[in-house]
């Protein structure tokens, strides 16, 4: 992030370095949020692909669409589907359990390379990007 800051605020002419520090603010929280937003639904999507095979593949009854669905939005959180008021059977927690855990992992796992991948792409911009020349070499920005 300092270093982000430093180049886009370095290469600003003095006179707008306010305005140039506070687009990299805002350009930075958008980045956040865009980001948030993006690796949480690669993870819900993969969560989604993969859980109804995860839950035929342990031997659990096959649940209905609705409750499919919820399962899976509960796993996609980090959550157990399981009913606190109606447990199931000890065996069969123990399968819902195993299922939410290998599915929730590969929905994490999915969203770390995606991230990643973008953190390489952008290290690769960072590298080849030149610094700018300043418009007054003589009255260049102290680095604090």
């Amino acid at each position: 992030m300092v270093g982000a800051t430093e180049v886009i605020v370095g290469n600003a002419p003095l006179e707008a370095a306010g305005v140039a520090g506070g687009l990299q603010q805002a350009a930075m929280q958008v980045g956040v949020s865009l980001g948030t937003a993006v690796l949480g639904a690669v993870m819900a999507g993969r969560v989604d692909r993969d859980l109804p095979a995860n839950w035929a593949e342990a031997g659990l009854p096959a649940p209905s669409g609705h409750e499919l669905d919820q399962a899976a939005d509960a796993v996609a959180i980090g959550r157990l589907p399981l009913d606190p008021d109606n447990p199931p059977p000890a065996d069969v927690a123990e399968k819902i359990t195993h299922v939410a855990h290998e599915t929730f992992v590969s929905g994490m796992g999915l969203s770390f390379t995606v991230a990643a991948v973008v953190a390489v792409g952008a290290a690769a911009v960072v590298t080849l990007a030149k610094r700018g020349a300043q418009s007054h070499p003589s009255t260049q920005t102290p680095h604090i």
